[in-house]
């Protein structure tokens, strides 16, 4: 049997030579008769070429692929939701509350879905909103004012000393921070502990111009809670603000909250202005911020005045403990701010011998209209004649020496000796009223003008 190449050449059975298939004629002469696959898969002849069937199986591969694309998309669309957990902490293990990211869709996913809603395959897709927690571990949430208080606590004290209570707080493990009004001149003090325990300090220097003591104690612990020091430089009006001080000087450790109302400037010293609540007792304590970090010392108050308090900046305490303050003062620099406090006490009990002054003259005008219905009848009955001198009220001329003659009582001497004893008495309870009104400050002319409204003016000191 010749030989056949399965290529696009066949041999002439004549010559030898290959020819195309698709001739019919070799070279020489001779017919080429037509092929055909036996059913054994062998090239055979045939009479007739048969049509190639290429079209066909090209057209099936399409359609596979298509059905293929669909299926995948389909498939895609409904498949259940992949999601990739992500833990905060790589070493933590999985639980059901880690937060997950969303599932990202395939392209083919991606592009069937443009198809579907009509929009733009080859747009870039926007990109999906991610969990902060699925890029870092969320920050740790600030502590409450309870935690706060809490873990400062250890650190504030009761200072007892001969003179009085105050309060004090640690800032190192020997070294604690007060007032030197609250030491006094005392060289040892007494520091009773949040937990009731006693040490002994004594007191290493003073700064009068700060109203700072520096106490260290004799048996310091290195397992004292300490608080640290911040700044009142930092300090806005309206930011939140505790004090922790031993009220009254027997409330230890008592606490209270308000805002920093403002910083001032008296003598050289910063003080730090704040609306809550100081009593006597407080003095020498922290102010803190809502971070825990003493930012003033508890200086002052100021009674029947709600609100108005005062700290002096924990910066000078730094100073002085760091060596850069060597200027300690012998004044106090809080001299212009008391000084301004005695000027408002002054207005203060200027205002409330005002008020009673009137109270009082008040009352001793309703005890004169008695007086004159009493004296209208004893110059109806007794005294007829007229009285020379011009008076807000006629009977203030028993008053007056020898403006009544002596026979003004003949025939009613029991009356007139009944009348001149209470008028008498009237005149001791004006000169006492007046008397309280001079030393309440209150303005003599505003005396004057009370008294003339009540038709009481007179010289009551005669």
């Amino acid at each position: 049997m010749p030989d056949r190449e399965p290529t696009g050449f066949r041999i002439c059975p004549a010559c030898g030579r290959r020819a195309p298939r698709h001739v019919t004629t070799c070279r020489c002469g001779n017919a080429l008769p037509a092929e055909d696959l036996s059913p054994s898969g062998d090239l055979t002849q045939s009479a007739e070429p048969k049509r190639r069937s290429t079209p066909a199986l090209i057209w099936l591969l399409i359609a596979a692929s298509l059905v293929g694309t669909v299926y995948r998309g389909w498939w895609m669309m409904n498949r259940p939701s992949r999601t990739i957990t992500i833990a905060a902490d790589r070493n933590a293990p999985d639980s059901a509350t880690t937060p997950t990211a969303p599932a990202v869709p395939s392209p083919e996913a991606r592009a069937w879905d443009a198809a579907a809603n009509g929009k733009d395959a080859t747009a870039t897709p926007a990109p999906s909103p991610v969990s902060p927690s699925a890029a870092s571990a969320p920050a740790a949430p600030p502590a409450s004012i309870e935690e706060m208080v809490d873990r400062v606590m250890p650190a504030v004290v009761l200072i007892e000393t001969t003179s009085g209570r105050g309060s004090g707080f640690f800032v190192r493990h020997d070294t604690l921070i007060t007032n030197v009004h609250v030491v006094q001149n005392d060289s040892y003090v007494t520091l009773r502990k949040n937990d009731g325990s006693t040490v002994s300090a004594h007191v290493e220097s003073r700064a009068p111009a700060f109203d700072i003591a520096v106490l260290k104690v004799a048996t310091p612990s290195v397992s004292q809670v300490v608080i640290p020091m911040a700044s009142a430089q930092s300090l806005r009006p309206g930011q939140e603000i505790v004090v922790i001080g031993s009220a009254l000087g027997t409330l230890q450790n008592s606490v209270s909250r308000g805002v920093v109302s403002g910083l001032r400037t008296a003598g050289g010293a910063t003080l730090v202005q704040t609306d809550a609540a100081v009593n006597p007792g407080n003095s020498g304590g922290p102010m803190l911020d809502r971070d825990g970090e003493v930012v003033g010392i508890t200086t002052m108050g100021y009674r029947n005045a709600e609100g108005l308090n005062f700290g002096v900046a924990i910066d000078h305490a730094r100073d002085l403990l760091e060596g850069r303050q060597v200027d300690v003062g012998t004044q106090s620099g809080l001299s212009d701010i008391q000084a301004q406090s005695r000027g408002s006490e002054s207005d203060r009990r200027h205002q409330q011998g005002e008020e009673q002054f009137r109270g009082a003259i008040g009352q001793l005008a309703k005890a004169s209209t008695e007086i004159d219905a009493a004296w209208t009848r004893f110059r109806s009955q007794c005294y007829k004649t007229p009285i020379s001198g011009n008076y807000d009220r006629e009977w203030f001329a028993v008053m007056v020496p020898h403006a009544l003659p002596t026979d003004a009582a003949s025939g009613c001497v029991s009356y007139y000796n009944s009348l001149t004893t209470t008028i008498n008495e009237f005149h001791g309870l004006m000169r006492r009223a007046l008397g309280e009104a001079r030393r309440a400050d209150v303005l003599p002319g505003t005396m004057r003008d009370v008294l003339r409204e009540k038709k009481l003016e007179f010289d009551w000191e005669r």
